[in-house]
């Protein structure tokens, strides 16, 4: 039963209506009488009910009229007709028009009060389920999921288990257990029982009476005090993603075929937000993606264009620089003056050519390449500048790897952009790790290293073309971007993460071969 449930009971005779209220208010709802059709609908204009129970025959306004500007008022609000005059034609009428039932007085109250119950039950689940499919953020999708499962269900405790990579089982959000062993027992009742879940005979959801004497559950600590378990499993692609298990230890009344069908109902709910969550994730995702392809290309057009226009003013300011150099004495002011001009024009070309690398659409050259054999003909090229910075070389390579395609410098050229970026990271010296595996139909590679990390607040930007975090003059902050097109061109992806003070990890996954 839903305590304190608003209930309004309208009726045109004073004795009935009140009558009704004073039965619904001894069983725990908090009803209100309103004498007319009229002043009804002006009860539900002012304020909000869970429930109406309705005359049909009143001579202000007719019942069926007054629903229909109820549900115009609030399509959500439940109404049952009562009365003692109507025909199957206005029950069809009535029904037609919105109400949730239909009853001919007299009737006994606990006739009416079934009603009441499966009319504010529907209510629940109407409202539950448009909180759960309005809320797509990951972080507050679980808690709303148990908090919804413990009021439908009448339960003194739920948790949501999820799975990891393993397959494992693992708790995302709990209600009503307090401590760590009552969490681990009926995460361990979760995991014993997920076998009911999968395979040619799964089921849709698992009822345990008893726990403590079920031995399925045997030898499970601190589970004695549980009269009644019920599990709902979530799947994703016909794979078990997490279970929900759902308890009743302080209640008498364990779990009934009406719960197992309240079960059934939620949980096709909460499979069906939590796949609407997920295609929400990877829309933003693909948006992103979008965005950001969106950049490279205006920027590239922009960077080609500027790069051809600087480039040649800049050979010739270089050219008369040397020139003037070969005729002015080395240990002249003059000659170290040329010097820092030769060296800032060198500087400035360095950027065109990264430009120049940005902005070219050349056709990338694919073959069958090893992806080892390029982190290792790249570590070949920085090897020296790497002992110079006291950084260390960890690798963890995957044998057997399949092979890749793509294009064997284009791929040197990531690499090296981010074990150089790495090596930067880490001005004191340090640790680079790079490892490679097979994932799924994908090679992976992930180069980490040991330094400050990323700050959050950046860490979405840092693909952004002329984004750097160096000191001016020590980045032209379009490595990253050059790397992000490459793979992009390879049919790839890379990613970054980190934590303030543990380091940074770049991974590069590339379809295998």
């Amino acid at each position: 039963m839903t305590n304190k449930a608003r209930i309004l009971v309208v009726d045109d005779e004073p004795q009935i209506a009140d009558m009704i209220a004073a039965s619904l208010e001894a069983n725990g709802y908090a009803p209100v009488a309103a004498y007319g059709g009229q002043p009804g609908v002006d009860n539900v204009r002012a304020g909000k009910f869970d429930l109406v129970i309705m005359d049909i025959q009143m001579p202000d306004m007719d019942g069926i009229t007054a629903l229909g500007e109820m549900k115009k008022l609030d399509p959500e609000i439940e109404v049952i007709i009562a009365t003692g005059h109507g025909t199957m034609s206005t029950a069809i009428q009535s029904l037609r028009k919105g109400a949730f039932d239909y009853l001919h007085k007299p009737f006994e109250i606990k006739e009416l009060l079934a009603v009441v119950e499966r009319a504010l039950e529907k209510r629940k689940f109407n409202d539950i389920a448009r909180a759960i499919f309005s809320t797509i953020k990951p972080d507050e999708l679980p808690h709303l999921i148990i908090d919804s499962a413990m009021r439908i269900l009448k339960a003194d405790e739920a948790l949501l288990a999820l799975a990891g990579k393993d397959g494992r089982l693992a708790v995302a959000v709990s209600d009503g257990l307090d401590s760590v062993p009552e969490r681990a027992s009926r995460l361990e009742i979760c995991a014993r029982m997920s076998a009911q879940f999968e395979g040619d005979g799964a089921r849709g959801v698992a009822l345990v009476e008893n726990p403590a004497g079920d031995l399925r559950l045997s030898g499970i600590a601190g589970i004695a005090d549980i009269k009644s378990v019920l599990l709902l499993p979530i799947m994703e692609e016909n794979r078990l993603a997490g279970i929900i298990g759902i308890n009743r230890r302080d209640s008498e009344e364990k779990f009934g075929e009406n719960d197992l069908h309240r079960a059934r109902i939620f949980g096709s709910l909460v499979n069906l937000a939590l796949r609407n969550a997920n295609l929400y994730r990877q829309l933003q995702e693909t948006q992103g993606q979008l965005v950001q392809a969106e950049k490279m290309s205006a920027l590239g057009q922009l960077a080609g264009g500027l790069a051809h226009e600087i480039n040649n003013p800049l050979s010739g300011i270089l050219g008369l620089t040397q020139l003037v150099l070969e005729k002015t004495p080395p240990d002249t002011q003059n000659h170290q003056d040329l010097k820092d001009i030769e060296k800032a024009v060198f500087r400035c070309k360095k950027i065109i050519t990264s430009l120049l690398s940005f902005a070219r659409q050349e056709r990338t050259h694919m073959e069958s390449v090893s992806v080892n054999e390029v982190i290792e003909e790249t570590l070949t090229l920085c090897a020296r500048q790497m002992e110079l910075k006291r950084v260390r070389i960890e690798r963890n390579f995957a044998e057997g790897l399949p092979q890749v395609s793509g294009d064997f410098q284009q791929l040197m050229q990531v690499f090296l952009n981010l074990l150089t970026n790495a090596r930067d990271a880490m001005p004191e010296g340090g640790a680079i790790n790079i490892s490679t595996r097979k994932a799924g139909g994908r090679v992976e590679v992930c180069i980490a290293d040991s330094g400050a990390g990323i700050p959050e607040d950046i860490l979405g930007r840092i693909f952004d073309p002329f984004f750097t975090t160096k000191p001016a003059g020590q980045g032209t902050g379009l490595g990253l971007s050059v790397c992000l097109g490459i793979i992009n061109k390879h049919n790839g992806s890379i990613s970054a993460h980190s934590a303030p003070e543990k380091g940074s990890a770049f991974t590069v996954r590339l379809p295998a071969l």
